[in-house]
C-alpha cells in the first residue's frame, strides 16, 4: 500500500532519470573500455582513431548517437504513458 502512494509521484522523473543514467553509462564505455581492455564499442572507437580510420569513428559515433536517441524517445513514450496530462 505504501508502494503505491509512495511511487505514484517519483514514476516520470524517475523513468527520466534512469534512461539519462542509461546514456551516461554509453557515453563513459569509451573510457572504460580503453582502461580494462575490454572489447566492445569504446574500445573500437579507439583503436579506430588512433589509426586514423575516418569511416570506423564514424560508424561508431553514429551508433552511439543512435542508442542515445532511441533511449530518449523510449523514455519520451513511456513518460507519455504513465502521466496521463502529457496526453
Amino acid at each position: 500500500m505504501i508502494w503505491r502512494h509512495a511511487f505514484n509521484p517519483i514514476r516520470v522523473p524517475l523513468i527520466t532519470v534512469i534512461a539519462l543514467s542509461y546514456a551516461a553509462l554509453l557515453e563513459g564505455s569509451v573510457m572504460i573500455e580503453t582502461v580494462f581492455s575490454r572489447p566492445g564499442i569504446g574500445n573500437y572507437l579507439t583503436t579506430a582513431l588512433l589509426n586514423a580510420d575516418m569511416n570506423a569513428v564514424l560508424g561508431a559515433t553514429l551508433v552511439i548517437g543512435a542508442v542515445f536517441i532511441f533511449i530518449n524517445k523510449v523514455s519520451d513514450v513511456l513518460y507519455r504513458v504513465l502521466d496521463p496530462r502529457a496526453r
